[in-house]
């Protein structure tokens, strides 16, 4: 089927990695296109829920200009439904300029600098980037530290960033499907 992604070999390692990685792929495929012809980042988390090891993701979250997406990380559990966890969060970069005050600058299209890597670092959570020129990107903080208590902090190390080098993104498919939550009743 055309809207299918690309079938590559992931480069996670675990059952689990290779479902999260997977998500990101689609959800990045899905949403690559209209955040280039709009120039504007969007983005989301993927979470793992609690009960079921389901994958699913917020969003996809339109971002307030080409160069920034609040995906939803100050919100509790970042914005993911009750009993998930969140595992990662996607976002795009699609432009290689923006435009400050009338003026173009540069940008870093192609690295996780400063707020993304804040925003990995500061939840210890793999994040995926796809870029205008459809290439998938994953960045890993750098190790934590359980502090006490079960309360983890990352080191101060650099964390590891690098294209996946087993395809690129194929923009314009379908993102997966989100899982259903189904309430029903109690029984009497």
């Amino acid at each position: 089927m055309a809207d299918d992604p690309p079938k590559v070999q992931p480069k996670a390692t675990t059952p689990e990695g290779i479902k999260i990685e997977a998500a990101a792929r689609a959800v990045l495929s899905s949403i690559i296109g209209p955040s280039v012809s709009e120039k504007r980042e969007y983005g989301g988390v993927i979470w793992r829920r609690d009960a079921t090891g389901e994958i699913g993701y917020t969003g996809p979250i339109k971002g307030f200009s080409e160069a920034g997406v609040d995906v939803g990380q100050d919100k509790p559990n970042m914005g993911c439904p009750p009993g998930t966890t969140p595992v990662a969060w996607y976002h795009t970069h699609p432009t290689k300029e923006t435009n400050v005050g009338g003026d173009r600058f540069k940008m870093d299209w192609d690295k996780f600098i400063e707020g993304d890597k804040l925003l990995s670092d500061g939840h210890n959570l793999p994040g995926y980037v796809a870029s205008f020129d459809r290439q998938f990107w994953r960045y890993d903080p750098p190790p934590a530290v359980d502090i006490g208590g079960g309360k983890m902090v990352v080191t101060e190390g650099p964390g590891s960033y690098g294209v996946l080098l087993n395809g690129l993104i194929k923009p314009g498919g379908k993102p997966p499907p989100q899982p259903r939550t189904i309430t029903m009743p109690p029984l009497r």
